[in-house]
């Protein structure tokens, strides 16, 4: 049987069973994860169903509520696994992608001499994560917001970014009063025309 068929399956009989008063939950969830770990082989997995689980727990208690009350056709429970399955994978390769954006920009920062100022900034945008994901530091780093952050002058946070912007880790958008900056991490400014 396919592994995450079969996955699906064992989680499906043992929460139609729900055997104990406590922890049937849990336990459902420990076992999707033990049966995906047995199809691969490997005690190593970097995507872990229980948190989609919780993720869709709606849609969860749903297609399982169909199953459990709807004959011995466990199809649509089976594809409603295998989509959430999809989704978390989706997910995670998004969160590793993230890590990985991250530390390559980290790489760009150490092989630049930067102050402290410069590096604390870069850092909070990083923590800030991408525009393009939503996320993204509010409203843009302005020369203002960058003097708030290191405490110095207009002046000297303007020069700070300037230098930023030539060593090709921030982009720029707008001009003037409007100008606004971004961590130069491919594909976390795509939704905003920033220029180099």
């Amino acid at each position: 049987m396919d592994g995450l068929t079969r996955a699906a399956i064992a989680h499906l009989w043992f929460e139609s069973i729900h055997p104990f008063e406590d922890g049937n939950g849990r336990l459902g969830r420990a076992i999707v994860g033990t049966a995906l770990a047995q199809d691969l082989g490997s005690p190593v997995r970097l995507f872990g169903m229980s948190r989609q689980i919780l993720a869709a727990r709606s849609g969860y208690y749903a297609a399982l509520s169909v199953a459990q009350r709807g004959g011995l056709d466990v199809t649509s429970w089976v594809a409603w696994f295998v989509q959430a399955f999809t989704d978390g994978c989706v997910a995670s390769q998004a969160v590793v992608k993230l890590a990985v954006d991250k530390a390559a920009f980290r790489l760009r920062m150490a092989a630049v001499v930067l102050n402290a100022r410069q590096t604390r900034v870069l850092d909070r945008l990083l923590e800030a994560g991408s525009a393009a994901a939503g996320a993204g530091f509010l409203g843009g780093m302005t020369a203002e917001k960058y003097g708030k952050i290191t405490g110095v002058s207009k002046a000297t946070a303007t020069r700070d970014l300037a230098e930023l912007l030539s060593l090709d880790l921030l982009l720029v958008q707008g001009g003037g009063k409007a100008t606004r900056y971004a961590a130069n991490v491919p594909g976390w400014n795509d939704s905003a025309p920033l220029q180099q």
